[in-house]
């Protein structure tokens, strides 16, 4: 297993730290090739809230022409920083996610028409499963606008295990005319660092993310990872599905 995998699926589905209401927030991000600006496909996201907190979310992952490509389901526990979820991409034929309990989680990955393979993991003291990277950036933000950078345990269920990674604030700057704040992901391991690119991360100063840079947890037809950079829109739908189908950045 190329170890570039374990390290995409940190973002499958990071989100923007959106009003913290009941009801249903959509958004989209669209994900074009880092050499240009080819529009490889579209993210919606919708999250639904429940008693003030965030119950569940889903993202359909589109090709250009609007086929669904993808799709995950989020469910939030005990935990924000560790939901459950299992993702499937349709194109390649392939399903992952985690199962949370309490005290484990059972990591599962493999061909979607076959029996997952899984294996059941103690919880890391600080685990972060997908999407929960959302609520521990939340969480950890102002420290990380501060300067100080952070590590933790993400689950891996391509490789069914934990990996610990490390969250390296850069600099502030101006993105698409608002501050900014550049912020790299690395593995902690110096020897994965050798094998593993980066990835780069832009957050507004209200903790929003705004831009990924690198490997994507979609697949192409070649049976690849995408190397994307994508840009998260959080327009109303109509608007940012126009903008999207254009094939330029908010």
């Amino acid at each position: 297993m190329n170890p570039g995998l374990a390290f995409s699926t940190l973002f499958l589905a990071t989100a923007s730290m959106v009003a913290a209401t009941d009801g249903r927030v959509s958004y989209s991000a669209a994900a074009f090739a880092l050499d240009g600006d080819e529009l490889l496909y579209v993210e919606r996201h919708v999250e639904t809230r429940r008693e003030g907190r965030l119950a569940e979310r889903s993202v359909r992952y589109e090709d250009p022409r609007g086929r669904l490509i993808a799709e995950k389901l989020v469910r939030y526990g005990e935990s924000p920083l560790a939901p459950s979820f299992a993702m499937t991409d349709f194109r390649v034929g392939l399903r992952e996610g985690a199962e949370v309990g309490s005290g484990e989680i059972v990591l599962f990955s493999g061909p979607a028409a076959e029996p997952d393979r899984r294996r059941s993991l103690k919880r890391p003291e600080l685990a972060v499963v997908d999407a929960g990277f959302d609520a521990f950036m939340r969480e950890n933000f102002a420290q990380i606008a501060a300067g100080r950078s952070l590590e933790f345990d993400f689950a891996v269920p391509a490789l069914r295990r934990f990996f610990k990674f490390r969250l390296v604030p850069e600099d502030r700057f101006e993105y698409q005319g608002q501050p900014a704040l550049r912020v790299k992901m690395v593995p902690a391991s110096r020897l994965l660092r050798l094998a593993v690119d980066p990835i780069d991360l832009v957050y507004g100063l209200d903790g929003r993310l705004l831009e990924f840079r690198g490997l994507s947890n979609v697949w192409d037809e070649q049976g690849e990872r995408y190397k994307a950079r994508i840009v998260f829109d959080y327009r109303p739908a109509v608007e940012a599905s126009a903008a999207a189908a254009t094939g330029v950045a908010p």
